[in-house]
């Protein structure tokens, strides 16, 4: 039932509108979210950035994974993938090509087809627009101006007030239409093409400091970052991670989530959440887990090291949000997750 599925995300919403009301407040569990105990990250060290070494490292890490998680992904089992690429910063940070064609090359080689693989994001503008179309031109692009990229009964309902970019949208969409302005403001659209029918969905991440939520990610890349009507919640240090994980906290998104991937190639570490080329860093290494939050945790460590050596100012992992509320919300205990790095 569609609507059924829409509103667990009201009542989520609803939950931490009303617990998170003051900051003494303390999250209460919830018997209806799935469990966190989704594994561990892996993190494979690259010689360079080459395709082949971002093929080698990616395939050593999902064998790790399916060993882990006792599964395999082929055609049978998860008749259709989506990837989630990241093109949120684009064209400065984002995605790194070689990676989405090493990824594609594997799920080739276990014998997925053009048919059944699709890649999402948000937007493609400009020059980004038409290198991803020109070198994956085998495989369709969705983008939230494709008509199957939302379903209209899967949305994030909350009171909170739309940018005004996203207000001038609605008043452009409907001019005449004041109460139907009034009701759609209150809706953030959910990327239904990552979960909807037999399609499963992989999330390609870059990694970002953001001064709001802590770290733009692996969490943000499908939800926030993949969402209509969301730039009001950026801007909250509560909300925004309070709808994040509520998004991802969803049955239907969390169960058919592969893995999520993040590429530490090039990762910015201050004065998110725009793009900023001086804060740039390299780190030749992937992680990977079955687990974004978990993901996300590791990641944000990174940054912080990276942060230290420079004299920039500590971002306090313990104390982020997003990890926080991802616990309450039964998608597992950051703090405690593992990181494992392959020899």
């Amino acid at each position: 039932n569609w609507t059924r599925q829409a509103m667990v995300c009201i009542i989520l919403h609803s939950m931490v509108h009303i617990l998170w009301s003051s900051e003494g407040s303390t999250l209460v569990e919830t018997q209806i979210l799935p469990s966190g105990n989704e594994g561990m990250v892996f993190q494979e060290e690259l010689r360079n950035l080459h395709q082949k070494e971002y093929r080698i490292g990616l395939f050593r890490l999902i064998a790790r994974l399916e060993n882990e998680q006792k599964v395999k992904i082929t055609p049978s089992t998860y008749p259709q993938i989506a990837i989630k690429i990241d093109t949120q910063r684009a064209p400065g940070l984002a995605t790194n090509l070689n990676l989405l064609s090493s990824l594609i090359q594997f799920l080739e080689v276990r014998g997925y087809d053009e048919e059944s693989v699709t890649l999402v994001t948000y937007e493609l503008d400009g020059g980004m627009k038409k290198t991803f179309f020109e070198t994956f031109s085998r495989y369709p692009i969705l983008t939230h101006v494709d008509r199957t990229y939302f379903h209209p009964d899967w949305f994030h309902d909350s009171p909170m007030p739309p940018s005004m970019g996203d207000r001038a949208r609605l008043f452009i969409t409907h001019p005449q239409n004041p109460e139907t302005r009034k009701t759609e403001e209150r809706k953030t659209l959910l990327p239904a093409c990552l979960f909807l029918s037999d399609r499963y969905w992989i999330n390609l991440a870059t990694p970002k400091d953001d001064h709001i939520l802590g770290i733009d990610g692996a969490i943000t890349n499908v939800t926030l970052n993949a969402s209509s009507n969301s730039e009001r919640f950026r801007e909250d240090s509560t909300m925004g991670p309070a709808a994040a994980t509520e998004i991802l906290a969803i049955p239907e998104i969390w169960e058919k989530h592969l893995f999520s991937l993040m590429d530490l190639s090039s990762m910015q570490i201050a004065d998110g959440p725009g793009f900023n080329a001086e804060f740039i860093e390299q780190k030749n290494a992937l992680l990977l887990s079955k687990n974004p939050v978990y993901l996300d945790y590791f990641t944000m460590e990174t940054i912080r090291k990276e942060r230290k050596r420079l004299g920039l100012r500590d971002r306090d992992s313990l104390s982020c949000k997003l990890f926080l509320y991802a616990r309450e919300l039964g998608l597992g205990n950051a703090f405690e997750s593992k990181l494992f790095v392959t020899p």
